[in-house]
């Protein structure tokens, strides 16, 4: 058997650090190392114990959860999950651009919810204890390779999971407001932080970011979220069309990029990002068995590499490309009603 999961927890509240500690230690795999009323002692708590993941509060006194996630990603990096108790700010996506690796929402109170939540927070330490450890990603630069002259796009779909925001970030602010075609992203999202990742999103795009609503037909020079808790797909006519979604990981991509192979076939692009997973190498090689162009994230700029990967060893796409790169690609391709100069 491998070792327990070390782990220690941060909360400004010592009845939550008390509920915490006594949930997480009851599992075998699982060994709450510290606990942490604030960021400076988180802070002090990594150099000294060194945990396998630690949980960041987002909101403390003094010292805040991004400051914290800041300070312990260039001293003693670690796997951070961010705990927010107000997801609709940008506060938890300034803290993964940081560095943390995946934010959920802290519970309301109840019972019933303080016990939802600890089963969420179980199995996020868990999948992050999985997450090989990236003290420094490689920077990416901005040189892609060369594209098939007079290539057309209609859509172009980015799908990411876990270290997506970060790429998206790195990505969105260098598209023209002029693009001639509409940007469709589907990012694995905890539910309730859709509205602070558009908002996040929207302060560092040229791009307008909207939240994509049904039956509308998509707007060039436009960046389409799926609505919290949906998938977003492209129909046969063009439309947005949102479905609700089930299960524990939403919205899907492989469902976004399949969908842009059949209302755009060969003027459909596609990019899978930084995930852990194979999700999206399906609806990528649906994508270029329709003729049209995808790319991977290059992993070894990736926080987490195992999306990008998985589509590189399918042969989903031969092209891996920085977000810098891929923000070129996106730069230079021209839209389907594009005069073509």
């Amino acid at each position: 058997m491998s070792k327990p999961i070390q782990v220690l927890l941060t909360d400004d509240s010592p009845t939550m650090l008390q509920v915490l500690t006594r949930l997480l230690s009851a599992q075998p795999d699982v060994t709450v190392v510290g606990t942490a009323r604030d960021g400076e002692e988180a802070v002090a708590l990594a150099r000294s114990l060194k945990p396998d993941v630690i949980t960041l509060d987002v909101q403390m006194p003094g010292m805040d959860g991004l400051g914290a996630t800041e300070r312990i990603m260039a001293e003693t990096p670690c796997r951070i999950l961010m705990v927010s108790g107000a997801p609709d700010t940008d506060l938890s996506f300034r803290a993964l651009q940081a560095g943390a690796l995946e934010v959920i929402a802290k519970p309301q109170g109840s019972p019933e919810d303080v016990a939802r939540f600890g089963v969420r927070l179980l199995s996020a330490i868990r999948l992050l204890a999985e997450v090989p450890l990236v003290t420094k990603r490689r920077e990416g630069h901005a040189n892609p390779p060369p594209l098939p002259a007079g290539r057309r796009i209609g859509g172009f779909g980015l799908f990411s999971s876990i270290g997506g925001p970060t790429a998206l970030a790195s990505l969105l602010w260098l598209l023209p407001r002029s693009l001639p075609y509409p940007v469709f992203i589907a990012q694995h999202i905890t539910p309730g932080f859709t509205v602070g990742l558009h908002r996040w999103l929207s302060s560092l795009s040229p791009l307008p970011v909207e939240i994509a609503r049904a039956s509308e037909q998509p707007r060039p020079g436009t960046v389409y979220l799926a609505p919290d808790g949906h998938h977003l797909r492209v129909g046969l006519q063009g439309e947005i069309v949102i479905e609700k979604a089930s299960g524990t990981t939403f919205p899907s991509g492989d469902l976004l990029l399949a969908s842009l192979s059949r209302a755009y076939g060969q003027h459909a692009a596609g990019a899978v990002l930084s995930g852990m997973g194979e999700e999206g190498a399906v609806g990528l090689m649906a994508i270029k068995r329709a003729g049209g162009l995808t790319f991977a994230q290059d992993p070894e700029t990736c926080l987490v590499p195992s999306m990008p990967e998985a589509a590189l060893r399918n042969k989903s796409t031969e092209t891996k490309v920085s977000p810098e790169a891929l923000a070129t690609i996106i730069r230079q391709l021209e839209g389907m009603s594009s005069s073509g100069a």
